[in-house]
């Protein structure tokens, strides 16, 4: 979808591009040169078209189509970055297993939270350029050992990959370190 979606802006980018620099050509009459049977003006005669009984239903439903696709294209766009239900591998008894993420994840960023070089903890699935991500945002103070912060990031990270299909699930964790003198309350 998205292959077609970039095509398709670059066509129209090109056309109107194009049909831009020959209405600014045809103005300022160069486009005689690169055209020489180019006519100096155009006649149109739009009393035919918008005196016929046929004309407002016409106009009617062509804007009602140019509507309705521009709201599917601002539709189709819009930002989904929630994250479904996951398959699970398969077990001996028929039928599908999944599992929702979220509450996973959401634990994930509880232990992690728990954890002493740890201030606060937050976590989320998304959906980022077309990868599933466990997100998970933690934030240290500034006297905290990375290296242990890191650590039990780590930690959390392999016991999500117990519960969640790893192979489903790319990880990103975000270390925030708070500057100097900053406090923030730390409630257990």
């Amino acid at each position: 979808m998205l292959a077609v979606d970039r095509v398709v802006v670059l066509l129209l980018g090109v056309l109107l591009v194009v049909a831009g620099v020959a209405a600014v050509g045809w103005q300022q009459g160069f486009l005689a040169d690169l055209w020489p049977d180019v006519p100096d003006s155009v006649q149109v005669d739009t009393g035919t078209v918008t005196t016929a009984g046929s004309y407002p239903a016409l106009a009617g439903a062509v804007g009602v189509v140019l509507v309705g696709l521009g709201l599917w294209w601002l539709l189709a766009h819009l930002p989904r970055r929630s994250v479904g239900t996951l398959r699970l591998p398969g077990s001996d008894q028929p039928g599908r297993l999944e599992v929702d993420p979220g509450p996973a994840v959401a634990t994930a960023a509880d232990v992690l939270a728990d954890d002493p070089t740890v201030r606060s903890a937050h976590g989320a699935v998304l959906v980022d350029r077309g990868e599933r991500v466990v997100r998970l945002r933690a934030t240290v103070n500034p006297d905290t050992d990375l290296h242990a912060a890191v650590a039990a990031c780590d930690r959390v990270l392999a016991d999500l990959a117990q519960v969640l299909p790893a192979d489903q699930l790319h990880s990103r964790v975000e270390l925030s370190v708070l500057r100097r003198g900053e406090t923030e309350a730390r409630v257990r």
